[in-house]
């Protein structure tokens, strides 16, 4: 009884876990240059990386912005924590700054710009057949 409860938990973990995720907005082909400042005090709230040539990245005040990079950062998209480099001592975060990642890979930022919030997009749940019935 107590592996079937578990076997059954297990399952509905699972199924909460796939069944939403965020899809996230290009930013607006004229939008200008933006800048997020004092990264070093902890001002971003949240990241998210589609691929390995783009971030979004939401600071404290939950304004998302589009972080574009120069080529390919391998292992961006798979990556658990990222290190934003600012490039002056305030800390500001813009398209002359960098990110880093756990191994080491410095990945350079080609343009930062406001971007509209994510959409929560519910997955569809698959219909359960109906039983034949004979």
């Amino acid at each position: 009884m107590r592996a079937f409860v578990t076997l059954v938990a297990a399952g509905l973990a699972l199924t909460a876990c796939s069944t939403a995720r965020y899809e996230f907005q290009q930013a607006a082909a004229g939008e200008p240059e933006a800048q997020v400042h004092f990264v070093q005090y902890r001002t971003i709230r949240d990241w998210h990386a589609d691929n390995d040539r783009q971030l979004f990245v939401q600071s404290a005040d939950r304004q998302w912005y589009q972080v574009d990079l120069f080529g390919p950062c391998i292992g961006l998209e798979y990556a658990n924590r990222i290190r934003l480099d600012p490039k002056d001592p305030a800390g500001t975060f813009d398209r002359f700054s960098t990110v880093i990642l756990k191994g080491g890979e410095r990945c350079k930022v080609a343009s930062v710009k406001k971007a509209p919030p994510p959409v929560l997009v519910q997955k569809p749940k698959a219909a359960r057949p109906q039983p034949s019935q004979a």
